[in-house]
């Protein structure tokens, strides 16, 4: 099903290749594959992600390394489920109840897709485009959000990784300080960038609430209601609940609930045609 107004998936492509920035995939290859055929992807096209490439759905063994093999065509930010990939290979977490990552972590290449992992970034910037996870909180300009992601992103790619892994996990603090130190600076970093939906108009993370923009908590509210230095067209996911809807033009949530028997959905930079397939895969 092609949710872009008519076009079908070779009208109006660029000679040189299209880009299309996915949602949330979490393990669900099948859909992955599905929705690359109703674009038509090509060779000469790129595939970027908002995140969450894995665990929940049935083979993220063969989503991280069917992006892999995709080399410099593949662009995709750290998802909070993926940075608890990461902390399970090099932090020592253990696999919960909920997940569906035993055949990655057994996998002979499991170490290989690991460290191709944490080389990706919790930012992209492109031109005019922006793509995150979760989002980029209102007290942050895109300055600080760029500096405070290469900040993490450094020390996920350096020699300490194993210790961030360690200390990554907590909901504290949840409140942004621009004096915050070592691990409290990273872990709220990543917070902001992999696990927000709510926050106060000082920017206080909100960490229970999951569901639709009904019944908020008081104080609360989505961080893309707050008034945003952002310029362009911020892609991000995480927020299942929301089906894509935020109410802002230039704000798109892609995450459209593949793993929990939706949809995945992309979008085509070059024109916004939007593409969306139902979930190959059953809900958990």
């Amino acid at each position: 099903m092609s949710g872009d107004g008519g076009h079908s998936p070779g009208d109006d492509r660029p000679t040189r290749g299209s880009t299309y920035v996915v949602g949330d995939i979490q393990g669900c290859f099948e859909s992955l594959q599905a929705l690359l055929a109703e674009v038509g992807f090509g060779d000469a096209d790129r595939l970027w992600c908002v995140g969450d490439l894995v665990n929940r759905g049935p083979d993220s063994l063969a989503v991280l390394r069917f992006a892999r093999n995709l080399g410099d065509r593949f662009a995709c930010v750290l998802g909070n489920h993926d940075l608890h990939f990461l902390a399970m290979v090099y932090g020592g977490h253990p696999h919960r109840a909920t997940d569906t990552m035993e055949s990655l972590l057994a996998a002979p290449d499991c170490l290989e897709l690991a460290e191709w992992l944490r080389c990706l970034p919790l930012l992209i910037e492109d031109r005019n485009r922006l793509v995150v996870h979760a989002g980029i909180p209102h007290v942050w300009t895109i300055g600080m959000a760029r500096e405070y992601a290469r900040e993490v992103e450094a020390v996920i790619q350096g020699p300490g990784h194993a210790e961030f892994f360690r200390g990554m996990y907590g909901n504290e603090p949840a409140l942004w300080r621009d004096d915050l130190e070592g691990m409290d600076r990273y872990r709220a970093t990543v917070n902001y960038f992999t696990r927000m939906r709510l926050v106060d108009a000082e920017g206080r993370l909100e960490f229970s609430h999951k569901g639709t923009l009904d019944d908020l908590p008081p104080g609360y509210a989505p961080w893309f209601s707050y008034p945003m230095q952002v310029a362009g067209t911020l892609y991000f996911g995480h927020w299942a609940a929301l089906n894509g809807a935020t109410g802002q033009a230039r704000i798109i949530g892609l995450d459209t609930g593949c793993v929990w028997g939706r949809t995945m959905t992309a979008v085509r930079l070059e024109d916004g045609a939007t593409f969306s397939v139902a979930a190959a895969e059953p809900s958990p």
